[in-house]
């Protein structure tokens, strides 16, 4: 499952890095690509978009649909 979404609580590569962890945590093997400057995250793994969304809130970030 492919899924873009925006996160706009990302302000340095330090948010990078944990809502990437975030994400792997889910899924060890999901393609993770954030755009810092768009700040838009694109995930290409097996979890569903609700828990994604809950992952990135628990390490403390904002999504927006």
């Amino acid at each position: 499952m492919s899924l873009e979404m925006k996160v706009p609580s990302m302000v340095c590569n330090g948010c990078v890095d944990t809502v990437t962890k975030a994400i792997k945590g889910l899924d060890s093997d999901a393609t993770v690509e954030i755009d810092l400057v768009t700040k838009t995250v694109k995930v290409d793994g097996k979890p569903s978009e609700d828990s994604i969304k809950q992952a990135i809130t628990s390490v403390g970030h904002t999504v927006e649909s």
